[in-house]
């Protein structure tokens, strides 16, 4: 039996809609790139997959898995723009691209989302 909070099904739905619409920027995103499209393609079946388990049963453990996918969401939108100005890479072509900075601000929902639902759970938990 498992020792974590159940979460509020609330909760768990918004989490559901935000990962399931930075999985849809991620597919979108990964549709039209010509080389690095693997990881969106993994961020966007991993988001579907998870909203859709979430919504079916919500469970701690998926808004654990939420946080993560946003993080490396997050990551995957900000690191292009981050390490050429360290001296690594290339500049980033279009660095003000509406789905990156969509993107970058869905994936961060996401994993807010994700941390007050955990956060809102163990609270209720007696």
């Amino acid at each position: 039996m498992s020792t974590l909070p159940p979460v509020p099904r609330g909760s768990a739905t918004v989490v559901a809609v935000t990962w399931t619409a930075a999985g849809a920027v991620h597919l979108w995103i990964a549709l039209g790139a010509a080389g690095a499209a693997a990881l969106g393609f993994v961020l966007a079946a991993v988001a579907f997959a998870g909203a859709a388990a979430m919504l079916a049963e919500p469970r701690p453990e998926l808004l654990l898995v939420a946080a993560v996918a946003g993080v490396v969401g997050v990551g995957a939108f900000a690191l292009p723009l981050i390490l050429p100005l360290i001296g690594v890479g290339d500049p980033v072509a279009d660095p003000v691209d509406p789905w990156g900075i969509g993107g970058f601000l869905v994936d961060a929902l996401t994993v807010r989302f994700a941390a007050l639902a955990l956060r809102r759970a163990s609270r209720a938990q007696p």
